[in-house]
């Protein structure tokens, strides 16, 4: 008798630690007949999890297993908090079959459970939106998502909870966006609105003004003043509290409270949950291995890195696309560098704006190191030669080229990874831009602040090495190709919410508009937040 307890002790608590104790509410053979039913009378039901259930011979899972259903329903409902529609996952008719005893209704539970936890996988890893769905602007692809594996990881999981949570983004990043979704939230329930710091006056240490006040009970309801001192005076401490704040918003740190600050502290907070959400989406599109070596470049905070063995050898201020000719986000592989460039001018600029300027100003092409070629030929035309104000947008026939040297547009080096955007980095002779607060003025390219450390660090994994190949290129004024000896990744991403090295929430301007094209459709799969 004694050997008969131990032996049925014994399987009771392995069945304990394996989340799978039996139930005794329903005949396993009758619910297998009921699940294998219901595949034969309901075809839209996927086949992924037709094959799933007939590896089982039709077996349920989830109620076999009441530790990982109650793991997955966990999950489920606090989906909210990485930005997931909770509605999404059919919550409220899992918890009306759960409730149930009919063996109909707890086969069909078990199958939903499956199909929400496949739905839940696919989202948290790969995001809910399409990318390419948005704008013709963002051409991000990802591998096709492969259901069976995330099948396969029921039958040797043993910690479902775990197995969600291994899908998410590893940046820690997105558990810091996480947590400021909840703060921002929060304020919204203890306060419909933020008090708004009036515009029209400039604000700077030293001052004494009204407004000063407002500004005040701004920085301590965003946290960068821990207490409001009611005072109108602009002293020391509130300066330090503007520059954080300034710092923290992509603006130049000057402690001078003039109009892109005092907008930027007007932001409502809903278009900061706004943000967020559209950020932790954006999170999950790159959530995949980037890599030992690349370039990133985030387009709101016109910054762009070189990462080499997961270190950061070479960063820089970038200028990008004007609102209307917009930077693209895209995947690609840089290959090569231009030392010297020429640059072929795109036919919407030749005809848009050089074309007016060359019939205003004969020398403007002499004047700016440019030549007039017949289009698809190398034969140059002498524009004094010809009548250039019988030309228009529509009849134009040459192409424009700028010759290498100290005005081309492109520089003295050009950064390139082939794309059908006909995008690439390069340096720029208009090197004040690099100093303003917002650097959206190029036609698309991205320019470079610091582009010779660049090829640098591209060609000897040290931006203050002195390539030797690449400065007798540069000195010999020709046009010169250096390939790289591997191809590198290049990612164009557009962030506009950030983490900073010590672990700060910053915000960017949405300059093209993404954030809420993306919130939008979002918002149609369900997340809304009461925003």
């Amino acid at each position: 008798i004694m050997k008969k307890v131990l032996i049925i002790t014994f399987i009771f608590f392995s069945y304990l630690v394996q989340g799978t104790l039996p139930s005794f509410s329903y005949q396993i053979s009758t619910l297998s007949a009921t699940i294998q039913s219901m595949f034969q009378d309901d075809p839209k039901i996927s086949v992924q999890i037709r094959s799933f259930y007939e590896g089982r011979t039709f077996n349920p899972y989830w109620l076999n297993k009441p530790k990982a259903m109650s793991e997955l329903i966990e999950v489920l409902e606090n989906s909210s908090s990485q930005g997931l529609p909770t509605e999404r996952y059919g919550l409220s008719k899992i918890f009306e079959l759960k409730a149930s005893e009919s063996d109909g209704d707890l086969a069909k539970l078990d199958i939903l459970l499956t199909d929400m936890f496949l739905l839940y996988s696919k989202d948290v890893s790969f995001g809910i939106v399409d990318p390419a769905s948005l704008t013709p602007f963002i051409k991000i692809t990802r591998e096709e998502l492969v259901v069976d594996e995330y099948l396969s990881a029921l039958n040797y999981s043993s910690d479902i909870a775990k197995f969600l949570t291994d899908l998410e983004p590893n940046d820690p990043a997105y558990l810091k966006l996480q947590v400021e979704l909840q703060r921002l939230t929060s304020l919204t329930k203890e306060k419909n609105s933020l008090p708004s710091v009036p515009l029209g006056t400039t604000l700077e240490v030293g001052m004494t003004h009204p407004n000063i006040l407002a500004l005040r009970t701004k920085l301590v309801d965003l946290k960068y003043l821990k207490e409001d001192s009611k005072s109108e005076s602009f002293e020391e401490e509130l300066l330090k509290a503007v520059m954080h704040f300034q710092e923290n918003s992509g603006l130049n740190a000057d402690g001078v409270v003039g109009r892109k600050t005092i907008q930027a502290l007007n932001v409502p907070t809903k278009t900061r949950i706004i943000q967020i959400l559209a950020n932790l989406e954006r999170m999950r599109w790159l959530n995949f291995d980037l890599g030992s070596d690349y370039v990133m470049v985030n387009q709101p905070n016109y910054k762009a890195k070189l990462v080499k063995k997961d270190d950061v050898i070479w960063e820089s201020n970038v200028v990008i696309g004007l609102p209307d000719f917009q930077t693209a986000e895209f995947f690609d592989q840089m290959t090569h560098i231009i030392v010297n460039p020429t640059w072929h001018v795109p036919k919407s600029i030749a005809v848009d704006e050089y074309l007016p300027q060359i019939q205003a100003d004969p020398e403007f092409l002499t004047n700016n190191e440019m030549q007039l070629y017949v289009r698809g030929t190398t034969k140059t035309i002498d524009a004094n030669l010809i009548d250039m104000s019988v030309f228009t947008v529509n009849n134009f026939p040459f192409e424009i080229k700028q010759n290498p040297g100290n005005i081309n547009a492109l520089g003295q080096v050009k950064f390139m990874f082939p794309n059908k955007f006909s995008i690439y980095m390069h340096d720029t002779p208009m090197k004040p831009l690099f100093s303003k607060d917002l650097r959206a003025f190029s036609h698309g390219c991205v320019r470079v602040e610091r582009p010779f450390e660049f090829a640098n660090a591209l060609l000897t994994d040290n931006e203050d090495i002195k390539y030797d190949r690449f400065y007798d290129a540069l000195s010999s004024g020709e046009e010169t190709q250096l390939n790289l000896a591997e191809a590198i990744p290049v990612y164009l991403t557009y962030r506009t919410v950030i983490v900073d090295d010590f672990g700060e929430v910053q915000y960017r301007p949405d300059i093209y508009g993404r954030d809420a094209l993306l919130y939008m459709s979002l918002k149609s799969s369900g997340v809304n937040l009461e925003v």
